[in-house]
Formats: C-alpha cells, sequence, structure tokens
C-alpha cells in the first residue's frame, strides 16, 4: 500500500476536493496545502481545486486564498450538483469573494478538470486530499475507473466516523451518502482516513494576532465564521498535514482493512491484512495536536507564532 507522504515525493500532482463553504477548516486547509507546497519544493504541487459544493461565490473565494501564495494560477472548479442538505450558505464565502480583483473566474466543470489533470499526469503520480464530500470523486472514478485508478496513487479523506456510537453518520458522508458509497464500492486503491473523532476537539487558534493581521483572508475568514475568538476545530488541517508529513510522534495509522458505507450511512472499519484502507490515530494528548495545528497553519500563513504551554 503506497501512502508515502507527499513531502518524500518528487513532482506529485495534488488534488483538493473540498467542500469550500460548508466550515471554515477547510480556509485553514488550503492554507496549509499551499504553505506546505512552498516548504518542499520540487515534492508536489497544488495541480488544482475542485469543489463539491455550489455557490456564486466560491470560485473567487477560493482565488482569494490562493491568491495569497502567489497560486492564483491554479484551476478551479465548482460542481453543479444539487445542493446538499446543508445548502450553501457561509459566514465567510461571500467576504472572501468580494476581496478578488482578477476577471471573474470561469465556471469549470469538475469532471473536465479531472479529466485534464489525469490525461496531463503519470502515472501513478496523483494525490487527493478529500475535504468535503464524494460526489465529484464518484463521477470522475466513474467516467474512466482504469484511469483514474492508474493515475492516482493515494488519497487521504477526512470522512467516517470510527470508534463512535452506534449509528453514528459523518457530515462528509450523509450529505452525498448514495455517491460515498459508489465511490468506496469503486475504489480499490489506498485510502487513508481521517474520522470526524480526530478533528472536533483539535483546535486550529489564531486568537490573540496583532491588527496588522486582520487583512489576512484566512484571519479574515476565521473572523466572519468564529466571532472575535478566531478559534476552530481542525478536521481538515488534520487531513493535510498528515498527507504531507505521514505518520509521526503525535500520528499513526491503524492496521490496514475495508471501509464500506453501512445501509444507515455509518462507516465501519472491517480489519483484512489485504485492505486498501487506514485510520488515523493520536499517539499524544489534544493539546500537543491542538498545538502543532496551529503552529503549521500560522507558519504557512505569515502570522505570527502562538505562544505555546508546556504540556507534561
Amino acid at each position: 500500500m503506497d501512502i508515502q507522504p507527499l513531502s518524500a515525493r518528487t513532482g506529485e500532482t495534488v488534488v483538493l476536493e473540498t467542500d469550500f463553504c460548508c466550515d471554515v477548516d477547510d480556509v485553514a486547509a488550503l492554507s496549509l496545502l499551499c504553505g506546505e507546497e512552498r516548504r518542499h519544493p520540487g515534492a508536489f504541487r497544488l495541480g488544482a481545486v475542485s469543489c463539491n459544493v455550489q455557490s456564486p461565490f466560491v470560485a473567487a473565494a477560493v482565488k482569494v486564498v490562493l491568491s495569497a501564495w502567489g497560486r492564483e494560477d491554479v484551476p478551479v472548479a465548482v460542481t453543479r450538483d444539487p445542493l446538499p442538505n446543508s445548502g450553501n450558505r457561509s459566514a465567510y464565502l461571500a467576504g472572501l469573494a468580494a476581496r478578488w480583483r482578477g476577471p471573474e473566474p470561469p465556471r469549470t466543470d469538475p469532471l473536465d478538470l479531472w479529466r485534464r489533470v489525469l490525461a496531463d499526469a503519470p502515472d501513478g503520480s496523483v494525490s487527493v486530499v478529500s475535504i468535503g464530500f464524494f460526489n465529484n470523486l464518484a463521477a470522475a472514478l466513474a467516467d474512466d475507473p482504469a484511469l483514474f485508478r492508474r493515475k492516482v496513487r493515494c488519497i487521504w479523506a477526512m470522512a467516517g466516523g470510527f470508534g463512535k456510537k452506534d449509528g453514528y453518520v459523518e457530515f462528509n458522508v450523509k450529505e452525498y451518502i448514495g455517491d460515498t458509497r459508489s465511490f468506496l464500492r469503486g475504489w480499490d486503491g489506498p485510502i487513508v482516513f481521517v474520522g470526524s473523532e480526530c478533528g472536533e476537539s483539535i483546535m486550529t487558534d489564531l486568537s490573540g494576532l496583532p491588527p496588522e493581521c486582520d487583512g489576512h483572508p484566512l484571519v479574515e475568514a476565521f473572523r466572519h465564521f468564529c466571532g472575535p475568538c478566531r478559534i476552530r476545530s481542525s478536521w481538515d488541517p488534520i487531513t493535510v498535514d498528515l498527507a504531507v508529513h505521514g505518520e509521526n510522534e503525535l500520528y499513526e495509522l491503524g492496521p490496514a482493512g475495508r471501509v464500506r458505507v453501512a445501509p444507515d450511512g455509518a462507516t465501519p472499519f472491517a480489519p483484512d491484512p489485504d485492505g486498501n484502507a487506514r485510520v488515523l490515530h493520536f499517539r499524544a494528548p489534544d493539546d500537543a495536536v491542538s498545538d502543532r495545528i496551529t503552529s503549521l497553519v500560522r507558519r504557512a500563513a505569515g502570522l505570527p507564532p502562538r505562544e505555546i504551554a508546556d504540556h507534561p
């Protein structure tokens, strides 16, 4: 199972699948991915951002965040699929989009973008960081299963709930449950899951910044979404961190197995030495993981570090 982290690769293309607008942790994740791309030149490049929720603001808002790292050249696609049950209202999206001063981003269809990415990539050179729904991924896999499997090396997905009570259905799964089930049935390559239990108590802390940081798009998005506290759970930044850096003193991957979507939407994990799935677990207390994520996100965005207390 090839789950080598992105920082250890050469010339890897990354596609970010995101429900950009539902939660502000997507903004932190995109920021972290751009920052880590700059810190690991030649290892990987962000090749595309594929948005799996439609909104008239989302493409421009993503471009604003990309432009903070000089990556406004990255193509952005936005689905035309029906809105999920959660809708597309966002506390930060319109404000970010209003900052875009370039030409209106073209309305690119995710499937067309996926076709271009896969056609241009060498075999086994595409990685996917999925921090949203599975509708675009399901369409790309169904469009040309052999091509998708040949070009895509690994998927890191913020999805599912592991160790949760019976009947728990995670947000990224349930909003497009049919597409999630279809994709997980059809994808037999490596997939690493960051379950909801890994992010809800891990905080990205952008509090206490000096006023001159208020104009940064990440800080503005956190202010609109979180209010003056500017602290939010970190499901999506953890997924990016794991994809870029892999296991470390804080993260470990469980044994191989398989994940399916049950009839009620739950995502049971079944151990299987020949399985294609691994699940993230923490080796360290939540405070230590929060410190890491906060430090990484602030560093990526060029924001001042937070004073971090020692932990026993």
